[in-house]
C-alpha cells in the first residue's frame, strides 16, 4: 500500500483514517481458500478524549506502518492562584 492511498481527516475530536488497498500484487488467475490480507476500501474513526490538540496532529507512513502523533493540548498559563476564603457566621 502507498501513502497516496491513505486519507487522514480531523473533525472536532474525531480522527478518521480512510483508504483503499488495491488488489494489484497477485496474479489474476490465482485463487485462494483463505487470505489474511484484506483488499479494497477501508475506514476507521477514533474519538480522542479531551486534552489533545488534533489541529497539530502529524502522520508518517514508513514500510507499511502508519504513525500518527497527536500532542497534548497546551494549557493556558497554569499558574497557581490563591482563592480568598470568606469568614462565615
Amino acid at each position: 500500500m502507498k501513502s497516496e492511498n491513505l486519507e487522514i481527516t480531523v473533525e472536532g475530536s474525531r480522527l478518521r483514517i480512510a483508504g483503499n488497498r488495491p488488489d494489484a500484487c497477485r496474479a489474476r488467475k490465482c485463487s485462494f481458500l483463505v487470505m489474511e490480507i484484506n483488499y479494497g476500501p477501508f475506514e476507521s474513526e477514533l474519538e480522542l478524549p479531551p486534552g489533545y490538540d488534533l489541529s497539530q496532529a502529524k502522520a508518517i507512513y514508513v514500510n507499511g506502518f502508519l504513525r500518527i502523533d497527536v500532542p497534548a493540548a497546551r494549557q493556558p498559563n497554569a499558574q497557581a492562584t490563591k482563592v480568598p476564603i470568606a469568614e462565615g457566621n
